[in-house]
C-alpha cells in the first residue's frame, strides 16, 4: 500500500469510527447457503410463545416489511430496487436456519443491503422477531 493510501484509509476510519470497515466485511461475506457455528451455538432464550411472536410480528412491521413484504415473501417496496431479498416462507437460510444464526445475521446484519440491527432492537426484540420469522415457514 502506498503512503498515501495508508493515511487516507487512516482518515475514513477516524471520520467513520470504523463504519468503513464494518461495510467492507459486510459486502463480503459469502451469498450461498453456509452455516455460522457462532450462531448455532446460540440458544434462543425467548419462549416461543403467542406473546414473543406478537411482539415479533410488530418488529417485522416496523424493521423488515420494507424489504422482505407483509408475509416474508421478499417483495417489499424496497425489494424493487434491485436487491436480492430472501423469502422467509421457503426452506431455504442462506445464513443459516437456527435460531442462533437468524439472530446473527439480524443483529450483526450480512450485506450492504442487510444492515446491522443492533443499534436499532434489543437483543430481546430480535429473538421476539426471529420466533416470528420461524413462523413463516410453510
Amino acid at each position: 500500500m502506498h503512503q498515501h493510501s495508508v493515511r487516507l484509509l487512516a482518515l475514513i476510519l477516524a471520520v467513520s469510527g470504523g463504519a468503513a470497515v464494518t461495510t467492507m466485511a459486510l459486502q463480503s461475506h459469502p451469498p450461498e447457503p453456509h452455516r455460522h457455528a457462532e450462531g448455532q451455538a446460540l440458544e434462543n432464550p425467548m419462549e416461543a410463545t403467542a406473546d414473543s411472536k406478537a411482539t415479533g410480528r410488530q418488529r417485522f412491521v416496523f424493521n423488515c416489511r420494507d424489504c422482505h413484504g407483509n408475509t416474508g415473501l421478499g417483495d417489499g417496496d424496497m425489494a424493487h430496487a434491485g436487491g436480492d431479498v430472501p423469502d422467509f416462507t421457503d426452506d431455504i437460510w442462506v445464513h443459516g436456519s437456527s435460531d442462533g444464526e437468524i439472530f446473527t445475521v439480524i443483529k450483526e446484519g450480512v450485506s450492504a443491503d442487510m444492515q446491522p440491527y443492533a443499534s436499532r432492537m434489543t437483543d430481546d426484540d430480535i429473538w421476539h422477531l426471529v420466533n416470528y420469522l420461524k413462523t413463516l415457514e410453510r
